[in-house]
């Protein structure tokens, strides 16, 4: 188990879960937030256990590091002139205007599932390597 100083990168109002019962416990991030008593707010918002009962919780969030990315301004310098508006354009709508900027610029972690997503559409308009991110770091995807 990780030491509470993990569980307290925890975005704000994260949803937590006190069925300690459940077989997945030990390995799920609200049980563990939970747990770990980081959380000193009069009202939480919880799943209900009555709600997920057994090994098939829909809210179940493994805990464990992946590589977020951060920034894709490198990554547009290689695209022709002639490219870059239709491929802003693709992202912008998957994204929506401001988390669309806000990855591009660094401000917001871009998970592994939104690379690939992001690579992809790259290698749609021919550029076979997808996409490179200016940095990456190990985090929790919460």
């Amino acid at each position: 188990m990780k030491n509470k100083n993990h569980y307290q990168e925890a975005p704000e109002h994260y949803l937590l879960c006190y069925n300690t019962t459940c077989g997945k416990a030990k390995t799920c991030l609200h049980q563990l937030v939970a747990c770990a008593g980081i959380n000193k707010d009069a009202i939480v918002e919880c799943v209900n256990p009555a709600v997920n009962e057994g090994e098939n919780c829909t809210y179940y969030q493994q805990d464990h590091i992946v590589q977020m990315a951060y920034g894709m301004k490198q990554t547009f310098k290689k695209v022709l002139a002639c490219d870059i508006t239709s491929m802003r354009s693709t992202l912008i709508t998957y994204f929506g205007n401001g988390s669309y900027y806000a990855r591009r610029n660094g401000e917001k972690a871009i998970t592994p599932a939104e690379q690939e997503y992001i690579s992809s559409v790259f290698r749609d308009y021919g550029y076979a390597e997808g996409a490179t991110f200016d940095s990456y770091k190990d985090e929790v995807e919460w």
